[in-house]
C-alpha cells in the first residue's frame, strides 16, 4: 500500500466511525446509513474523475493518460464533492429524509477524514508546494481547524439555535477560502487563466461565495423566526371575550 493509500484509508476509516457514532442525529436507520455512505464515496469518486478529464482533457488529448489504463491518476476534490452532494440530495428525497440534518454532520467527518489525505499527499510527494512550502501539511492543519469549527456550528444547529444546514454551509465557506489562499502555492502546474485565477481557485470561490450565502441565509430566517411574537393565550383570551361582549 503507497502512504497516500494508507493515509486516505485512514482518514476514511475516521470519518465513517463518527458518522456511526452520531448516526441517531443522522437520522437514518442502519441499512440507510451504509446505503448512504456507499452512495456518497462511488458518486464522490466519479464526480472527482469526471472533473479532473474536464480540466485536464489536454493530458488525454496528448496521449500522457489513458483513461481507463491511468484511471487512478487524476481526481478534482471539488468534482467529488458536487458528485456527492447530488447524490445525497437525490438520496434525500427518495428516502424522505432531511438532507440538511444530515449534512451537518458531514461538515465535520469530510474535513476530518480529508486532512489524513492530505498527510498521505505529502508523504506519496503529491500536490506538491513550491519550496519551502509543505502546503498540503499546510491544507491538513487547516482542515482539522474547519473541522473543530465545524463541530462547535453542529452543536449550535442540535440546540436549536440554529438552522439546519448551516454547519455545512460553514464548511463551505471555510474550505473554499482556504483552497482560494493556498492555491497559489501549489506547483502541480494549475496556469492562472481567468481574471489572474486558476480553474481551482475559481472553483473555490464558487464554494466561498455558496457557503457565505447559506451562512448568512440560515441566521438571518432563524432571527427572524424567533422574533415573531407568540401572543398570549391569557391575553387573547380576554381580548376574544370582550370582542364578542361588544
Amino acid at each position: 500500500m503507497t502512504p497516500y493509500g494508507f493515509f486516505a484509508a485512514l482518514g476514511g476509516l475516521t470519518a465513517i466511525l463518527w458518522l456511526r457514532r452520531h448516526r441517531t442525529g443522522l437520522g437514518v436507520t442502519d441499512n440507510e446509513f451504509w446505503a448512504a455512505l456507499w452512495t456518497l464515496l462511488l458518486s464522490g469518486i466519479v464526480g472527482a474523475k469526471a472533473l479532473f478529464v474536464i480540466l485536464g482533457w489536454h493530458h488525454y488529448a496528448r496521449g500522457e493518460l489513458r483513461f481507463w489504463a491511468d484511471f487512478g491518476t487524476g481526481f478534482v476534490f471539488f468534482g467529488g464533492l458536487v458528485g456527492a452532494v447530488v447524490s445525497g440530495v437525490v438520496f434525500a428525497a427518495v428516502r424522505k429524509l432531511d438532507f440538511l440534518r444530515g449534512a451537518d454532520y458531514f461538515a465535520v467527518a469530510l474535513p476530518l477524514g480529508h486532512a489524513f489525505g492530505r498527510v498521505g499527499c505529502y508523504f506519496q510527494g503529491c500536490c506538491g508546494g513550491h519550496p519551502p512550502h509543505p502546503v498540503q501539511l499546510y491544507e491538513a492543519a487547516g482542515l482539522v481547524v474547519i473541522a473543530g469549527i465545524g463541530r462547535a456550528v453542529l452543536r449550535g444547529v442540535e440546540s436549536g439555535g440554529l438552522r439546519p444546514g448551516t454547519a455545512f454551509a460553514a464548511y463551505l465557506a471555510m474550505y473554499g477560502l482556504l483552497r482560494l489562499l493556498l492555491d497559489p502555492l501549489r506547483a502541480d502546474g494549475r496556469p492562472e487563466r481567468w481574471l489572474g485565477l486558476s480553474a481551482q481557485q475559481g472553483l473555490a470561490l464558487a464554494v466561498l461565495a455558496l457557503g457565505v450565502a447559506g451562512c448568512c441565509f440560515g441566521c438571518r430566517t432563524r432571527r427572524q423566526s424567533q422574533s415573531v411574537p407568540i401572543a398570549d393565550p391569557v391575553t387573547a383570551a380576554s381580548r376574544s371575550g370582550s370582542s364578542r361582549s361588544r
